[in-house]
């Protein structure tokens, strides 16, 4: 404890002193500016200072919650460093890797502070004010979403701060890669610093824009969906199914894996399946208890939703092919006839060829979202984590797939450039360009072919070493 105090004085100082400057000092030299009393290029709008003041103290107060949650990885990183040292692994700790990520994550928090509520995060508030007020969040025509049960416990957090949520967001990845890169890499070749990480996972648009500026739910399903998967490998058949009905509960997605896991490598694992099922049963009974039947309009809007972003929508659009043979193609109808074969033939390859879950998981998401009749970006982000986590567990043999590593790289570097133009305001926001959607789903599907390569010249994902840390 006492090796700790030095740090935590630190933080704490930090929170007093920038309480005391967001409280006394900041709105003044806001009303200051706004009132031309001293230069400022802040305040161009007609927008009363009030507003202004709102913004920052929204923001300012949510600083005191992302320096806590700094502290926390800090502590973590330490924490990794220290269980390396006991296990004689000094060479395993690199300072410098260590400086790059806590830098990483105090940018990735404040970015999360700085972009404020945006995109659907304006929904999820809206939202979860109607669940705090008492109101069912189902009814009405603001709140079409396809949200599961768990979603609502979620609400109590915007007691803290209206941005406590997307903190957690940002939170959540930014541990993910940290255990990423020095756990569960640790012993697989990765190495923290390399080119793949900087780029791939710290640099990338794609987390920056999805997470800190519009700060998607997406995230913490996938990251139960890698933990449904982590378990599963190291035997926690349990453990494994309750963080799966977890992603489940939040969204649906996640629901297209358990397959996957409970038939994987020509197993029937009964105890994932039952343990997954009760969750998700208990989470749906307690919501219709909660708010009735409206509980379950998030799946029928799932099901029949006006495709958007996907290549149903291209394909009856005016820029389809099919208009050459067809006057008005509507190709809505094939959207469950191949979304279903697609799954399938996926299921059935995994199944004969003994894939791996990490692998076979992130297969199954991938088809699942080259057909299902919606394509929006922030979908993507369950994909990213469990081909993440998959390349690190592969990390020797990928390396060696040339044309794998560059069309993921590809995959998701349009992925980022699509973000960016969507930051920047040249691409519409949930309404992509059918250049991109072509693209992207071309890409989708060689994607898919190689790694149906790799997966018939290699043997299943095995355990090592490396999965005895946390």
């Amino acid at each position: 404890m006492a090796r700790l105090l030095p740090l935590l004085m630190i933080y704490a100082t930090f929170c007093i002193v920038w309480g005391a400057f967001a409280h006394w000092i900041a709105p003044t030299i806001i009303a200051a500016a706004y009132d031309a009393r001293i230069p400022s290029i802040l305040f161009k709008s007609s927008l009363p200072v009030e507003h202004h003041l709102d913004m920052w103290s929204l923001r300012a107060g949510a600083m005191q919650l992302a320096a806590i949650l700094h502290l926390i990885i800090v502590l973590f990183i330490r924490a990794i460093d220290r269980k390396h040292k006991a296990l004689s692994l000094s060479a395993r700790v690199d300072s410098r890797s260590n400086v790059v990520l806590i830098v990483f994550s105090a940018a990735f928090l404040a970015m999360s502070i700085l972009a404020g509520i945006r995109g659907d995060h304006l929904a999820y508030v809206a939202h979860w004010k109607e669940v705090l007020g008492g109101r069912d969040p189902w009814d009405g025509p603001l709140f079409y979403n396809a949200y599961g049960p768990l979603f609502q416990l979620l609400a109590p957090l915007l007691w803290i701060s209206l941005l406590a949520n997307k903190l957690l967001f940002a939170f959540a990845y930014v541990v993910y890669v940290i255990w990423l890169i020095k756990v569960f890499g640790t012993g697989r070749g990765l190495v923290a610093l390399s080119w793949a990480v900087v780029i791939f996972w710290l640099m990338n648009p794609f987390p920056w824009v999805e997470i800190t500026y519009y700060g998607h739910v997406d995230v913490l399903m996938a990251l139960a969906c890698v933990a449904a998967v982590h378990a599963q490998m190291r035997g926690k058949d349990v453990f494994s199914g309750i963080c799966l009905a977890i992603g489940v509960l939040l969204k649906f997605l996640p629901i297209v894996i358990l397959p996957f896991l409970v038939f994987g490598e020509r197993r029937f694992r009964f105890r994932l399946l039952s343990s997954c099922a009760v969750v998700v049963a208990s989470g749906f009974l307690i919501s219709v208890l909660v708010w009735g039947r409206s509980t379950f309009w998030p799946l029928s809007f799932a099901a029949i939703r006006t495709p958007v972003a996907s290549i149903y929508e291209l394909l009856s659009s005016v820029h389809s092919p099919l208009r050459l043979f067809w006057d008005m193609p509507n190709v809505n109808w094939l959207e469950k006839p191949l979304l279903l074969t697609a799954w399938l033939g996926m299921f059935a390859w995994c199944t004969v060829r003994q894939t791996g879950p990490a692998l076979s998981a992130a297969l199954a998401v991938l088809v699942t979202l080259l057909f299902y009749r919606v394509g929006y970006i922030n979908y993507q982000m369950v994909l990213f984590f469990l081909i993440s986590y998959w390349a690190v567990s592969e990390w020797e043999r990928l390396k060696k797939h040339i044309v794998l590593v560059a069309l993921l790289v590809s995959y998701f570097g349009l992925l980022g450039i699509l973000d960016i133009l969507n930051w920047l305001g040249l691409e519409k926001y949930s309404h992509y360009s059918m250049v991109f959607v072509l693209l992207w789903f071309l890409l989708g599907c060689a994607l898919v072919a190689s790694l149906i390569q790799f997966s018939a010249r290699t043997a299943p994902d095995s355990l090592d070493a490396g999965l005895s840390y946390y």
